[in-house]
């Protein structure tokens, strides 16, 4: 891999989920190291900074496996700037 800096990892990492043709929006662990061409843990560090920042959220998706069975799993989805400022005004309430 290329010399590549964290924050252009990151911006590689929104953009994936921002630009992504999954239907519901959502991307997992192994579609973004896919996608990206780096190592899954690479991917679970960067998403673990995104959703530490409330850049992205974990959503629950359903997604068929290879051998046709539909599954519940976890994907990450950009979080929608709605929720973004609701939750912004229920911590402020607190």
């Amino acid at each position: 891999m290329a010399d590549i800096t964290e924050s252009e990892l990151l911006q590689q990492v929104r953009d994936a989920l921002v630009f992504t043709e999954t239907e519901d929006g959502a991307m997992s662990v192994l579609q973004l190291a896919d996608a990206l061409d780096i190592s899954p843990n690479a991917v679970r560090i960067r998403l673990r900074k995104l959703l530490e920042e409330g850049i992205v959220e974990t959503v629950r998706v359903r997604r068929k496996k290879m051998n046709g069975v539909v599954s519940p799993m976890i994907a990450y989805a950009p979080v929608k700037r709605a929720n973004a400022r609701s939750s912004n005004a229920r911590s402020s309430e607190e």
